[in-house]
C-alpha cells in the first residue's frame, strides 16, 4: 500500500488517531504540571512567573502550534471514522443493544463535550492574552481566580475534566491497540492508562474547584 493511500485507509486514520490522542496524552501530563503551580503560593507568585516565562519562550509557542494542528487532526480523523462507519451500517441493529456504561460507545458524545469545554477554556484564558484583551497579562493567576469564581463555570470545568478521563480511560487502549503492542505492553499500559485516566483529569479538575472554594472561604 502506498503512504498516501495508507493515510487515507481505515487503518491509517486510526494510526493517526491513535498518534495524535498519545501526543496529546503527554500534553495534558505537562499541562497539569504548569496549571498545579497555583498551589504553591497563596498569592499565585510562581503560576505568574511561569506563566510569562511561557508567553515569550518561541519554543513552546511552536510547540502549542503543535497541539494546537494535533487537536485538529485528532477531531477531524475522529468525526471522519465516525461518519464513515455509521455510512457502513446500512441497516439499524435488529434488536436494540442494552445500556453499558463502557466509554467506547459514547466517544461521538464525550467527543463533543470536551469540544465544548476546550472552546470555553480557549475563550476565556488563552483568548484573551492573544488578543491583548487581559489587563493585567503579567498576573494570570487573577484572571484565573476571577473567572473561576462563578460555581457554573467550575460545573462546565468539572464536567469536561470526567469527560476526559471518560475519552482517556477508552482513548489510551485503543491506540495501543492500533499501533500493535503487543499482550506483554498491553498489560503494562494497563495500569499505566487507568492510573493517567483518572489522576490526571481530576488533577485538571481539583484546580478550579480549589480556586473556587478559596474565593469563597
Amino acid at each position: 500500500m502506498q503512504l498516501s493511500n495508507f493515510y487515507t485507509s481505515s487503518i491509517g486514520r486510526k494510526v493517526i488517531m491513535a498518534s495524535t490522542g498519545l501526543f496529546l496524552m503527554a500534553f495534558l501530563v505537562i499541562h497539569l504540571g504548569l496549571n498545579a503551580t497555583i498551589w504553591a503560593d497563596s498569592d499565585g507568585a510562581l503560576f505568574d512567573r511561569t506563566a510569562n516565562l511561557l508567553r515569550h519562550n518561541w519554543g513552546l509557542h511552536f510547540l502549542e502550534l503543535l497541539v494546537f494542528g494535533g487537536l485538529v487532526i485528532h477531531i477531524w480523523q475522529g468525526a471522519s471514522l465516525t461518519l464513515q462507519n455509521k455510512a457502513k451500517r446500512s441497516t439499524a441493529y435488529a434488536v436494540s443493544p442494552s445500556f453499558s456504561p463502557e466509554p467506547a460507545r459514547f466517544m461521538g458524545i464525550l467527543g463533543a463535550i470536551i469540544l465544548a469545554f476546550l472552546l470555553l477554556h480557549l475563550y476565556q484564558f488563552w483568548l484573551p492574552n492573544l488578543l491583548g484583551t487581559n489587563t493585567d497579562a503579567e498576573h494570570l493567576s487573577e484572571l484565573m481566580r476571577s473567572t473561576l469564581s462563578h460555581s457554573w463555570v467550575v460545573a462546565i470545568y468539572v464536567l469536561g475534566c470526567l469527560a476526559v478521563a471518560a475519552h482517556l480511560w477508552h482513548g489510551w487502549r485503543s491506540a495501543a491497540i492500533t499501533l500493535g503492542l503487543s499482550d506483554k505492553y498491553l498489560q503494562l499500559l494497563s495500569t499505566i492508562g487507568i492510573i493517567s485516566a483518572v489522576t490526571v483529569p481530576l488533577g485538571l479538575a481539583a484546580i478550579p474547584i480549589f480556586l473556587f472554594l478559596s474565593t469563597h472561604a
